[in-house]
């Protein structure tokens, strides 16, 4: 378990907000990988999970995971950020394991996410296997992943 930090999801609007706050500054300030805000379609429909440090009682790591209407049963994660003084300490394997642990729950068939190239190896360590081929989105290299449903299993036990 990682002490001293609280892994949940988001339930509340300002919960959210604080969610997309902690977008902005990494994917827009930060890396500039976006212009003005990283929202897209998705957001309305989607779960956040959120860690929390509860000795500064702030919001350190986000992930949002949502359904492909398109294609029930397949789920889809992204917006991984962790703030900068933070992203040494394993929160994002947590929220990882967390965002795994959440759709399993919810039956998925299938779990995909869109990762920055230099989080392959990270994703991979955690069960993830490449799909296709590197791709650029916004200037940065990413790699589409996904892990099994085997995976979960082995992701919820290690948790």
């Amino acid at each position: 378990m990682l002490r001293n930090y609280v892994i949940k999801v988001a339930t509340t609007d300002q919960e959210i907000q604080e969610s997309f706050a902690l977008r902005k500054l990494v994917f827009v300030e930060e890396q500039q990988l976006f212009q003005e805000t990283d929202a897209d379609e998705h957001d309305k429909h989607a779960i956040y999970i959120n860690a929390y440090s509860v000795k500064k009682q702030q919001l350190v790591g986000t992930v949002r995971c949502y359904e492909d209407h398109q294609n029930l049963g397949v789920w889809w994660g992204g917006r991984l950020a962790v703030q900068m003084n933070y992203r040494v300490k394993g929160i994002g394997v947590y929220l990882i394991r967390s965002a795994v642990e959440e759709v399993r729950q919810r039956h998925a068939r299938r779990f995909l996410a869109t990762v920055q190239a230099e989080n392959i190896r990270l994703f991979e360590k955690l069960g993830w296997e490449q799909v296709e081929e590197l791709f650029t989105l916004n200037g940065f290299q990413h790699q589409m992943m996904e892990v099994s449903c085997h995976e979960f299993h082995k992701a919820r036990q290690h948790a």
